[in-house]
């Protein structure tokens, strides 16, 4: 195997979370707080998702625990991302 297999085989759907990750972060530093707050959210439970439904090959980094453990944690973090963001109040204070 080439190193550039090794890389894609251990990494596996991690690399469409990263991604993912980085657009809502890139949504989140130019100013659109609450929909890069969602893309972030939404991210986190498709990659629960993900965990979930592959194998641990094509899974990848996201394996880190037992497939319950990842699931949850992955959901929980979604979740209550996605409560936080909603509750924010971002009007201005002037």
């Amino acid at each position: 195997m080439t190193p550039a297999r090794v890389t894609t085989a251990r990494f596996g759907a991690l690399w469409l979370v990263a991604v993912a990750l980085m657009a809502g972060l890139a949504l989140m530093g130019f100013g659109h707080v609450r929909p890069g707050g969602f893309v972030v959210a939404g991210t986190l439970v498709a990659a629960a998702l993900l965990r979930l439904t592959l194998p641990r090959g094509p899974a990848g980094g996201l394996v880190v625990r037992s497939r319950p453990v990842d699931v949850v944690f992955l959901l929980g973090m979604g979740l209550g991302l996605f409560v936080i963001v909603s509750a924010l109040d971002l009007r201005s204070r002037r």
